[in-house]
């Protein structure tokens, strides 16, 4: 009897890998394009803060010829460099979600179950639209989905 129920777990594994695979190599396609569009995004966004910083940096005052140069002051702080922010949305028909309200999504439904929040270790992220759900692996042992829309 274990033999049959050992042959009938490979069987039905085997086939969920045969619909889950397909599907798995999709979405990481789709992830790897939106993290390619998400990098020249923030390559955008950090060459407008860049002029922006340039165009705030005071200009170099010319030395009059005559003076005494002025005590010097103590040492001006470097302004600090603002991370640009990036958000990714995923819009699908009429529906459309951001990525962080995704993984918030994912967090809620993490602890539900009765896990801590600040267990999570790695967490892993498939986003189908055509099923408007977004599946998802923490640390490599729990798995769910959760509505994308």
């Amino acid at each position: 009897m274990a033999k049959v129920t050992s042959n009938a777990k490979n069987t039905v594994a085997k086939k969920v890998e045969e619909v889950v695979k397909p599907v798995a190599k999709a979405v990481e396609a789709k992830v790897e394009e939106v993290k390619a569009e998400a990098v020249k995004v923030e390559e955008k966004a950090a060459e407008a803060v860049k002029a922006e910083v340039e165009k705030a940096a005071p200009a170099k005052e010319e030395k009059k010829a005559g003076r005494k140069p002025a005590a010097k002051k103590a040492a001006a702080k470097p302004a600090k460099k603002e991370e640009a922010v990036t958000e990714i949305y995923v819009q699908y028909g009429p529906g459309e979600s951001s990525v962080a309200t995704v993984v918030e999504k994912i967090k809620a439904e993490y602890v539900e179950q009765g896990h801590r929040a600040s267990s999570i270790k790695s967490l892993k992220i498939y986003l189908k639209p055509e099923d408007r759900s977004a599946y998802y692996v923490i640390n490599d042992k729990v798995a769910g989905r959760v509505d994308l829309f």
